[in-house]
């Protein structure tokens, strides 16, 4: 147990690293669009996992990636609390909610690009 915790933190922080990286060289340029975009790319990377993860066999090893990437590094890189906030800032609920629904397709392609294009 203390070795998923240990992965999930270990990816966090590197997602989040990710993050603040492209927020520190990109933000000028891209501004309030920023959040969203690093949304919809980490809802689709997760998707990508999901999706992976549905041909594979069960296994330890294969549900400590999951780990690692989807929830630590993913879940890290990805920041809706972040989207809420600026979506509060901005008065535009609209921005928000976009957002979550692109994010979800962006997702479910993954999904089914993961799966080898098959769906369940």
């Amino acid at each position: 147990m203390w070795r998923d915790a240990v992965l999930v933190a270990v990816g966090g922080a590197i997602g989040t690293a990710v993050r603040a990286g492209l927020t520190l060289g990109l933000g000028d340029d891209l501004g309030s669009a920023l959040v969203p975009i690093i949304n919809v790319v980490g809802a689709f990377a997760i998707g990508i996992l999901f999706g992976w993860r549905a041909r594979m066999p069960e296994s330890l090893r294969a549900q400590r990636v999951q780990l690692f990437i989807g929830t630590g590094v993913l879940g890290g890189f990805t920041t809706y609390s972040a989207l809420a906030v600026e979506s509060a800032d901005l008065a535009l609920l609209w921005w928000g909610v976009a957002t979550v629904i692109v994010g979800t397709a962006a997702a479910w392609g993954g999904v089914l690009l993961g799966r080898g294009g098959r769906a369940r």
